[in-house]
């Protein structure tokens, strides 16, 4: 595969945390300044989660 085409496919994480985060929050609320804020709030919490996740898998990986 040449090197220009071998795209990664953890470039579209940040993509996905962020359009996960949006549509969670606008399911619950109606105006914009609430459904920013819930985003926000949900996509720490998903980034949180899934780098504890990487970080246990990364410490197993290198430990045992």
């Amino acid at each position: 595969m040449l090197p220009l085409l071998a795209v990664s496919i953890y470039w579209d994480l940040p993509v996905l945390l962020v359009v996960v985060s949006l549509v969670y929050a606008a399911t619950r609320h109606d105006r914009w300044d609430k459904i920013v804020r819930e985003a926000l709030s949900w996509g720490l919490r998903i980034t949180t989660f899934l780098g504890g996740i990487g970080l246990v898998l990364y410490l197993l990986s290198t430990y045992l």
